[in-house]
């Protein structure tokens, strides 16, 4: 089993032929490999997430120039990830400037580099002059080179030197995309109808000058009357295209489509229209899928690439000469007009991408490089419902041993990991029966917490207690906590009655703080700040019902793994303080979040901010990052939210 990170521009749910490919070979691998993801987010803003039970890290950006993403401390959440994840081989999606000369200097020690070759660069010349001595000591320092075909490799000039390490691997079609689905038929009927059941010629992707839009619209002049042409996606060209098109009745942009959408215009569609004119179009992966429903298409002959592989001319449809807008147009009525014609190209279309391009066929070709030994998986002890994580940090090991020998008296709790952002190992650790992994640095509460999270992701537990390791409790709770969120399906995560060892109460059900809550109660006298933190902290309920409340504390929340896997983890930016507030806002949207009285705890809760400098720094910090996501003075929604949870506080 190797562990491989892997790094693309985009990827999913983010739509682009690229990225389908990463996810396909990804999911692929995921049976034999450990793996992550990095890649850009398409806004300004990172974020730690999970996409099919694989952590990903979607970095923040701030522009795009020459379609390279341009993004915020990329190399510091690259070198983050290498330092945790320690990585056997990156696998670098390609074309990708900026990260290949992060990558290099970067030192990656014993970590061998993947590059999947799926385009030269074309179109940005002056781009490429200033890339290229970086991306031929790339191409030197690589261990092997994934390229998408014979044709492509044989034609481009960066790789004519090193076909000693490449691999050929096709973009595969996921078949699963394109199982029929329940309503289909008659989804497919309405397309129909809609168009007035004429011959629908579909395109499909970005509108970007090299996939040659504008020869569509040129030959839709000379198409058959009897069709309609539907172009899908959009793209920096949309609006220019468009008004292009504009006086051309049998032309029609349908904008972008779902999966299940475009499983169902392809099956409506009569032929497919590819009119991509450069290199560029390395592969083409929509015209893969759209041959695999059945749909016969149309190319041009583009030297040096794929197009003409995946696109069997007379077998799978027509390949005619480049930019001859009159031929492109003469082979689709010639596909229309001759039923027959239609019918045999349309089961040579299936067959041929059946026989070399679905994924049953991708394991063998990356064990090549990556072998196929199996992933061990992790197994759960006993099938129970929890894992319980407790982030240390220079921790009484006595403390910390009494605390998990109650833990292992529940019969609900699973696995407990102990993440320790310590500054030195403490081997006695290893003793207990605990899954322990001590951090190189301290990275952080939240972070802690994340890596144990991951796990509870991929086995598909039930739920995960995030703790603290001043707790201390009877173990009874843990059992009381499960059941209730078993019979609670809309409660994505509760806290218990917490006091501090004087036996006083913790005011720790809270609404969601204002700036002023949190510079007011820090700085200003208290005489002035009372009846304010009063309400911020509900005192008004007593603590003795169970409330639903915007703000669990993190010190012992109770999460529904579910709940995780779709509104994300903690949010790695907050070093420590307000990720619970970020975290269970997050969750507050679309589950429960809820005090649940009926079990106490007892936690120590060193204030560190008010005794630390240091500590306040952060903490003051991390607060100008939450109000910067949420907004400052203008969160409508917090005042929202607020004003729900006090109503139904009192009622």
């Amino acid at each position: 089993m190797a562990k491989i990170l892997h790094i693309s521009k985009f990827y999913y749910p983010y739509f682009g032929g690229i990225e389908d490919v990463a996810r396909t070979i990804i999911n692929n691998l995921n049976k034999y490999h450990e793996q992550r993801i990095i890649c850009f987010n398409n806004c300004n803003e990172t974020v730690d997430a999970v996409v099919d039970n694989i952590p990903i890290t979607r970095v923040a950006t701030v522009s795009t120039l020459f379609s390279q993403p341009i993004p915020r401390q990329f190399n510091k959440h690259l070198k983050r990830i290498i330092d945790a994840f320690q990585p056997d081989y990156i696998h670098l999606h390609l074309p990708n400037p900026l990260v290949a000369v992060y990558l290099q200097h970067l030192k990656l020690n014993k970590i061998k580099i993947v590059l999947h070759w799926h385009s030269d660069i074309i179109v940005h010349k002056l781009l490429y002059r200033i890339y290229k001595p970086f991306e031929k000591q790339l191409i030197n320092n690589a261990y092997k080179i994934f390229v998408t075909s014979e044709q492509y490799l044989n034609y481009s000039k960066p790789l004519q030197k090193y076909k000693h390490k490449t691999i050929i691997l096709p973009n595969f079609v996921n078949e699963n995309k394109f199982t029929p689905q329940q309503n289909d038929n008659a989804t497919i009927k309405a397309i129909k109808q809609k168009w007035n059941n004429k011959n629908i010629i579909l395109f499909i992707g970005r509108h970007v000058k090299y996939k040659g839009i504008n020869h569509l619209i040129e030959a839709a002049k000379h198409i058959n009357n009897n069709s309609i042409i539907l172009i899908a996606g959009k793209g920096p060209l949309t609006q220019k295209l468009k008004k292009r098109a504009k006086n051309i009745d049998n032309i029609h942009f349908i904008g972008a489509l779902s999966n299940s959408e475009m499983r169902c215009y392809l099956k409506a569609a009569t032929v497919f229209a590819f009119p991509s004119v450069t290199r560029n179009e390395a592969f083409g992966v929509a015209l893969a899928e759209a041959l695999y429903c059945a749909l016969p298409a149309v190319c041009f002959n583009i030297e040096g690439s794929a197009v003409t592989w995946v696109n069997k001319h007379k077998k799978t449809g027509f390949v005619v000469p480049l930019n001859d807008t009159i031929q492109f147009a003469h082979a689709i009525n010639k596909i229309i007009e001759n039923k027959e014609l239609h019918k045999q190209l349309s089961i040579g279309a299936k067959q041929w991408v059946e026989q070399n391009f679905l994924v049953d066929k991708c394991q063998s070709i990356t064990a090549q490089c990556y072998g196929t030994t199996q992933k061990k998986q992790i197994q759960q002890t006993n099938n129970k419902p929890l894992n319980i994580s407790i982030v240390l940090y220079e921790n009484a090991f006595h403390k910390v041993e009494q605390l998990i020998k109650t833990l292992r008296e529940s019969d609900v709790v699973n696995n407990i990991f102990l993440i320790d952002n310590s500054k030195c190992e403490n081997k006695l650790y290893h003793t207990l029966p605990v899954i322990y992994h001590h951090n190189n640095r301290n990275q952080g509460y939240g972070k802690g917490h994340n890596e144990a999270f991951y796990v509870s992701l991929q086995q598909k537990t039930n739920y995960h207690l995030a703790m603290n390791a001043d707790i201390q409790l009877n173990a009874n709770i843990l059992s009381t906590m499960v059941n209730y969120l078993d019979t609670h399906e809309n409660v994505g995560s509760i806290m218990p009655k917490v006091y501090y060892p004087s036996k006083d109460i913790q005011w720790l059900c809270r609404l969601l703080p204002s700036p002023m809550d949190l510079i007011g109660r820090r700085f200003l006298p208290n005489k002035w700040m009372r009846k304010r933190v009063e309400i911020l902290e509900m005192r008004h309920t007593n603590y003795n019902k169970i409330l639903q409340t915007p703000h669990v504390s993190g010190c012992f929340m109770m999460l529904r793994v579910e709940c995780l896997r779709q509104v994300g983890l903690f949010d790695p930016r907050y070093f420590l303080y307000l990720e619970d507030v970020d975290l269970t806002r997050r969750i507050h949207k679309i589950y429960k979040t809820q005090f649940f009285p009926h079990v106490s705890i007892i936690h120590e809760h060193n204030r560190g901010s008010y005794k630390d400098l240091h500590l306040l720094c952060v903490h003051i910090t991390n607060a100008i990052r939450y109000f910067n996501k949420w907004g400052w003075f203008n969160d409508t929604n917090r005042k929202t939210i607020n004003q729900q949870t006090i109503k139904q506080s009192i009622e």
